[in-house]
């Protein structure tokens, strides 16, 4: 059995003592974040689903102390981390804050501006944080978000469907399909902001590739493991597990083998909203 397939997320400081989200993933969407978002002096802001710290005290420094931030994320380990970047990095502006942004913990139109890095993907009722979004942002005040969107990875899920197909598990294609489809897209996230009472001001999109050797790699690189394993080894019953992932690996190697890596397409957007 190939050996990624036994990987367990274990949530422990020692495991956060080393956790890095940048260099793989959350840096891409970040950048498009501080890219866009307007700064201005004076401004209550609020992170959601803020993390280890990124893009949370990189915006507080670019800000300065006009500005007072706060990141709110459940995740003990990751706020504790956070903290310990603040008081390393000697950041007077930020405090971190244990809760769900199902809940936020601010009073109606307290928060000037509202950000979020890849946080849509983690909401389990978006809806929801959504109207919470409306409910604590002043009069004019903005929610922007980052997020990848329905085609990411696409090259990767054209060769996991061929694999279903191989091997003889056709009735699984539909769930690997509703994997896919639990990204959005700009029109369906747009639909987020205005169901809140939010007005859609702008939106960009961009894209970038990861490139990984082969596709042994990249199924056994610690944040593929991290982010998406679990819900790949959902879709496939655990007694046929064993066999799609070697054959997936294989697929993926061939691919690699014939373009001389494997190169991973990652559509993303910026979007932003504002309270009337």
């Amino acid at each position: 059995m190939p050996a990624y397939l036994d990987y367990k997320f274990e949530d422990s400081p020692a495991f956060i003592s080393t956790f890095d989200e940048m260099p793989l993933w959350s840096a891409y969407f970040g950048m498009l974040l501080l890219k866009h978002i307007e700064l201005k002096q004076d401004l209550t802001v609020l992170d959601i689903g803020s993390g280890a710290g990124f893009p949370l005290l990189e915006l507080a420094q670019r800000l300065g102390n006009t500005c007072t931030c706060y990141g709110l994320d459940p995740w003990v380990n990751a706020n504790n981390r956070a903290n310990e970047k603040i008081k390393n990095y000697a950041v007077s502006n930020v405090t971190v804050i244990e809760g769900s942004a199902e809940k936020i913990p601010f009073g109606d139109a307290s928060i000037g501006l509202i950000v979020s890095n890849l946080g849509i993907n983690n909401f389990s009722n978006p809806e929801l944080v959504f109207k919470e979004c409306a409910r604590v942002l002043k009069p004019g005040g903005r929610l922007a978000l980052t997020t990848n969107l329905n085609g990411h990875w696409q090259e990767f899920y054209d060769v996991f469907q061929t694999v279903l197909n191989e091997t003889n598990n056709t009735l699984l294609i539909e769930k690997l399909t509703a994997d896919q489809e639990r990204r959005g897209t700009v029109a369906s996230i747009s639909s987020l902001f205005t169901d809140a009472g939010l007005k859609v001001t702008r939106s960009y999109t961009e894209s970038f590739q990861m490139r990984f050797l082969d596709g042994s790699a990249f199924l056994n690189h610690y944040f593929v493991k991290l982010g998406w394993l679990a819900s790949w080894k959902e879709i496939v019953p655990a007694d046929k597990q064993e066999g799609v992932f070697i054959a997936l690996e294989k697929n993926l190697n061939a691919l690699a083998a014939k373009s001389g890596c494997l190169t991973l397409n990652v559509p993303m957007a910026f979007i932003e909203g504002e309270r009337a």
